[in-house]
């Protein structure tokens, strides 16, 4: 699934303008990022958590906040766009995405170059982004269903097509679980439907291990201040995968639904599946889990993480992924704010973070470029 390290050459991908049409607080608003890294700041409210989320929305799944799209328009308008100009190598392309407009059911598009694309999550597609937002902070310390969104993000950013698994995974449960409270007789249908679940399981299962396993090997040597990593799956499908070829497994997991739709029928609910997965996160030389750290240590943890990551998908795709840092020095220590700025200036491709004043982000003042966000605009520089 993954290319080895090295194998392939890495062009640098810039993002050079970035235009919002009625879209969260924005009614209109263009950005020109001139420099690789831009330092968004402005008090909590003014927009910078939506500025980094419609360019999230330029690539696979839905975003950073996963919020439904009649959620993004202003003031519930059903005609927001996001449109981008991306420079890969000195070459243009225009990236957007929105509601389409004029139709019964408004669905959401995504161009480039001003054409529509066959499928979002398409190799056409040349945008990853990869982000941290405070919620994140929480995230081994919530429930699992968290942790697997993160999972899934951390795979859709290498393997695109991750995105049409879980969905089509999610319309065949959903129609199982609904078919076994009202016609469970069905047993031709049910048993289609559970083989669409397996297929479409398993596919999704080896997805998160070879994506586990990928970034251990990049996440085994730390990073300046932040340490080494090590990511392990809690699969039931995927250890299944650890030692039987796929097709094996999806008989296995079609025998393991069929013999489960009884009790699944009294909870109202599929008891085995990709949608119970979770994943633990550890310090590889303190050997200390991220459920047991401290809250700086967990955030230094995730930062190992997504760093290792950020260099798997840059070796996988050839561009280094866009990264959208919100707040991300809340709960670092002075050293590891240093050494995460420091890394940031040598990432090759463009890096926009943000907080609430410019005082923290003075090591990256005469290498970034600034702006303050005030409802929903750029105040002027002074």
């Amino acid at each position: 699934m993954f290319a080895n390290k090295g194998e392939r050459p890495t062009s640098r991908l810039q993002l050079t303008k970035l235009s919002l049409y009625h879209f969260r607080n924005y009614e209109q608003l263009t950005l020109y990022p001139d420099s690789p890294i831009v330092v968004l700041t402005g008090e909590n409210g003014s927009g910078k958590t939506n500025l980094l989320e419609a360019i999230s929305l330029l690539t696979p799944g839905r975003g950073l906040r996963a919020a439904p799209l009649s959620h993004l328009g202003q003031n519930g308008s059903t005609q927001w766009a996001v449109a981008s100009r991306i420079m890969v190598d000195g070459e243009g392309m225009e990236l957007g995405t929105g509601l389409q407009a004029g139709t019964e059911s408004p669905r959401r598009i995504f161009l480039l170059n001003g054409k529509p694309l066959r499928h979002q999550n398409a190799w056409e597609n040349p945008l990853a982004a990869i982000w941290l937002t405070p919620q994140m902070d929480r995230l081994f310390s919530e429930s699992a269903s968290g942790r697997r969104r993160f999972l899934d993000r951390l795979v859709m950013a290498a393997y695109p097509h991750h995105a049409r698994e879980l969905a089509a995974y999610d319309r065949a449960m959903s129609q199982r679980n609904r078919l076994l409270q009202t016609r469970s007789h069905e047993q031709v249908w049910l048993t289609g439907l559970e083989s669409a679940m397996a297929r479409h399981g398993v596919s999704i299962a080896a997805a998160r291990n070879e994506t586990a396993h990928q970034i251990n090997l990049y996440a085994q040597q730390g990073m300046e201040a932040f340490p080494a990593v090590q990511i392990k799956l809690t699969c039931a499908i995927a250890d299944q995968l650890d030692n039987h070829a796929a097709l094996q497994v999806e008989d296995w997991l079609k025998h393991q639904l069929a013999t489960t739709r009884a009790l699944d029928r009294e909870k109202g609910r599929s008891s085995i599946g990709v949608h119970k997965s979770d994943f633990q996160l550890t310090d590889l030389k303190k050997k200390l889990p991220a459920t047991l750290a401290s809250t700086g240590q967990q955030k230094s943890l995730l930062i190992g993480l997504i760093l290792a990551h950020a260099k798997l998908v840059r070796d996988h795709r050839g561009t280094a992924p866009i990264l959208l840092l919100d707040e991300p020095l809340v709960h670092l220590d002075e050293q590891r704010r240093h050494s995460l700025q420091n890394i940031l200036l040598n990432f090759q491709s463009t890096v926009l973070i943000t907080g609430t004043d410019c005082a923290p982000f003075a090591p990256l003042q005469g290498h970034a470029q600034f702006a303050t966000l005030k409802h929903g605009a750029f105040l002027p520089n002074i």
